[in-house]
């Protein structure tokens, strides 16, 4: 095997929220499909076939972010894409990952217009943003084009795995017909469906009988904070709505359902490790995935002060689940003062727009990053 290979390229297909194909969600290059166009016409493109010569070649595609994260000491998306879907060469459709669009309940902090309706409002409230403006306009492709449903269907029958996003995915409910299509043809019984959800909405209850036909549904629970530092982090979530979304989500488990806890380490929790995890462990989900932070780059945790950095390291050096993030923090000092004051900018610019202060919601941390004097 190629020491480079990742199914993505081979066997995947990223559709984005600003109307974009990707060969995958974490790729950072801009890849030259700039619409959701047949999935055919993007999969037997010259630039997905060169790619594939790449990696059968131990070279990365040019936007990989996975080398990175690698040589940082973490399990990577490729690494975990090969545990999950083994070694498959041919160029049959077998992962499709749909970022639905930036509709969004929510605008939380490490998160923008490309991926929230809601951040696209605020910074256009800011002043003029033709970035956020083209997220704002462009963000809901499903809503201007509803034949995209009816479109990929017969693009399915190979499929073995979904992964929905967004924005948030349960509110897009027009994406049921892909999950019911499946299963009037008989092939929901081979597939496994993924979502990544904020935990603030809770589908109809009949939509847990659809899924109950998958031959797998893992709900991945975007939970990066406890009480008044996740609501702050997830502006406007309610702490104790989402706990009692999370409950209920339980009560309508089917057999083929598993959760899993997400926490996406940033500057903002990399205090409170060890909360979260006592969290997680009271809820018990069947998995718990810690995901780093990569961009925006003033909130990564490589940017932290090295003062910082001990504290951390003295703090939670025994939490196993957050030590590859820990290596990945610890691998490159990248505080400088351009760094420092984007993060500055950026707290203070949202703290204004939502009358909240970071200081009084992270009164340590504020001690060594003086967002407040």
């Amino acid at each position: 095997m190629s020491k480079t290979y990742c199914p993505y390229p081979f066997n995947g297909i990223s559709l984005q929220p600003n109307n974009m194909v990707l060969p995958c969600g974490q790729y950072m290059d801009s890849a030259p499909f700039q619409k959701i166009i047949p999935i055919n016409e993007v999969r037997n493109s010259e630039y997905m076939k060169d790619m594939r010569n790449r990696m059968t070649n131990d070279q990365h595609g040019i936007g990989c972010q996975c080398p990175a994260e690698e040589e940082a000491g973490i399990v990577s998306m490729r690494q975990k894409s090969i545990e999950k879907f083994g070694i498959d060469y041919s160029d049959n459709l077998k992962i499709v990952e749909i970022f639905f669009d930036n509709v969004c309940n929510l605008k939380c902090r490490i998160c923008g217009s490309w991926s929230s309706s809601k951040w696209a409002q605020e910074e256009l409230d800011y002043g003029e943003n033709p970035v956020a403006r083209k997220n704002l306009t462009e963000g809901g492709w499903p809503k201007r084009n509803p034949q995209f449903f009816d479109d990929i269907k017969d693009d399915l029958k190979d499929a073995e795995y979904f992964e929905f996003t967004g924005g948030e995915p349960f509110m897009i409910r027009d994406h049921f017909k892909i999950l019911m299509h499946c299963v009037e043809k008989g092939y929901a019984k081979n597939q496994d469906i993924h979502y990544n959800t904020n935990g603030t909405q809770l589908p109809p209850p009949e939509i847990f009988d659809l899924w109950s036909y998958f031959k797998r549904v893992e709900i991945a629970f975007s939970i990066d904070d406890i009480g008044p530092q996740f609501e702050y982090q997830r502006h406007p979530a309610n702490w104790r709505e989402v706990n009692a979304n999370l409950v209920k989500f339980k009560e309508h488990q089917t057999p083929n359902m598993d959760f899993q806890i997400c926490t996406t380490v940033s500057i903002f929790n990399v205090f409170n490790l060890a909360k979260i995890a006592f969290w997680v462990a009271q809820y018990q989900p069947k998995f718990f995935y810690v995901n780093t932070l990569f961009d925006p780059d003033y909130f990564n945790v490589q940017t932290l002060p090295q003062q910082v950095k001990d504290i951390v390291n003295q703090r939670y050096s025994m939490l196993t689940d957050f030590q590859p993030t820990l290596r990945f923090m610890n691998a490159a000092d990248r505080d400088t003062p351009e760094i420092r004051q984007q993060r500055l900018d950026r707290i203070l610019q949202a703290d204004a727009y939502r009358h909240e202060n970071f200081g009084e919601t992270f009164p340590l941390l504020n001690k060594v990053l003086k967002i407040y004097d």
